[in-house]
């Protein structure tokens, strides 16, 4: 567990990044903006975090719905939270237009595709095949079907979340399944 200096100067620097993509667009934030508007020295920053990329992702504020275990009463498929993988960032959409294609968007799409492989392999620990063949083939299909819904996330994203949440969520349960073979 991190001390609350630690804390807040990682949420300051959060903070800062986030306002100042909505303001300049990421491509056109530096380190040396965020470090200026965060209050913070460079040797802070590089003590944290190696790039922006790494602050965007380290500091996702809804990763731990993500990570977290589901509570008993929710329905998590694979113990992916589908809804809120959805929800939360429509309810940031001018945060996503101001990464869209750039690094940070790319970043973005593999941290949350990596997420969803270790919810799905972890879902499945105690019933994935005996042989090291078919287990391998089951991570290959882990893989596709995260990298199926997150991708399909940022595209809804980049079209502007129009269709609702519901029925995205309705959908990346079905790739789920098609994928790993419950569907």
């Amino acid at each position: 567990m991190e001390d609350r200096r630690t804390q807040k100067t990682k949420k300051s620097l959060a903070d800062a990044l986030k306002d100042l993509i909505l303001e300049k667009g990421y491509n056109n934030v530096t380190v040396q903006d965020i470090i200026d508007r965060a209050n913070v020295g460079r040797s802070t920053f590089y003590a944290h975090y190696e790039n922006k990329e790494q602050l965007m992702v380290g500091n996702i504020n809804f990763q731990q719905s993500l990570v977290d275990p589901p509570p008993a009463d929710a329905v998590y498929p694979m113990g992916i939270n589908l809804f809120y993988l959805f929800s939360h960032p429509k309810e940031q959409l001018s945060l996503v237009r101001g990464i869209a294609g750039t690094p940070g968007m790319t970043a973005l799409l593999n941290y949350f595709t990596e997420l969803c492989v270790g919810k799905i392999l972890d879902h499945h620990k105690g019933k994935l095949p005996r042989s090291k063949l078919e287990r391998q083939l089951f991570t290959y299909r882990a893989e596709a079907a995260a990298g199926g819904i997150v991708r399909m996330l940022f595209k809804w994203l980049e079209d502007g979340a129009v269709v609702p949440v519901e029925e995205m969520v309705a959908s990346a349960r079905r790739v789920l399944g098609v994928f790993i073979g419950e569907g």
